[in-house]
């Protein structure tokens, strides 16, 4: 895969409340944005610790498992929103709460996100599971990035430059944003 990411603090902040994880490993790789509710210096924290919580799991043991460990983790915090997928085998397995989006081109995938706030409640996790096959692209915002950016009209720009781009014209001066874009590439392609 072909991974590339952009976040930034609210316009004027240090400390940023969003973050990003990603693991590669043993055949499977794991995307997260992890968005901490508000945001400042708590924000932050609450951010680290999910991030933590990840970089400690075996994304092997999928989405859902994820956003579990996730949701104990930051117990009696401010709580967070946040997007998983796990990719193996031209497969991706996702799993959100809160306002996180993933969309994904050339493909279609049912994601369904799960109504809540991590660390504090979610009445019921939704995983979803659809193909990855090569040339696909997946792309993941948390809310600090407008959700009316048009898919197709960026197609050909590289996922470095896409992060970039949506950072610019669609981030929100008012909230911490983050952008992720992974482009899954032939087999054969370098990696």
């Amino acid at each position: 895969m072909l991974i590339a990411h952009r976040s930034r603090p609210r316009v004027g902040e240090q400390a940023n409340g969003d973050t990003v994880v990603i693991r590669e490993t043993d055949g499977w790789t794991l995307l997260a944005v992890v968005d901490a509710l508000g945001h400042g210096p708590e924000a932050e924290k609450v951010a680290a610790m999910a991030a933590e919580t990840l970089l400690l799991l075996d994304p092997g043991t999928g989405a859902r498992v994820a956003v579990e460990a996730m949701h104990a983790a930051l117990r009696h915090s401010r709580g967070a929103a946040a997007m998983i997928a796990v990719v193996r085998r031209q497969q991706l397995e996702g799993c959100g709460v809160g306002n996180v989006l993933l969309r994904v081109q050339g493909t279609r995938i049912p994601v369904t996100l799960s109504p809540g706030v991590l660390g504090t409640r979610v009445r019921r996790i939704h995983p979803f599971v659809g193909p990855l096959p090569p040339g696909s692209r997946v792309v993941m915002v948390s809310d600090g990035i407008s959700q009316r950016f048009r898919f197709a009209q960026h197609r050909a720009v590289v996922p470095e430059a896409l992060c970039q781009m949506l950072m610019n014209s669609y981030g929100k001066a008012h909230d911490d944003a983050t952008v992720l874009v992974a482009d899954v590439e032939d087999d054969g392609a370098r990696r």
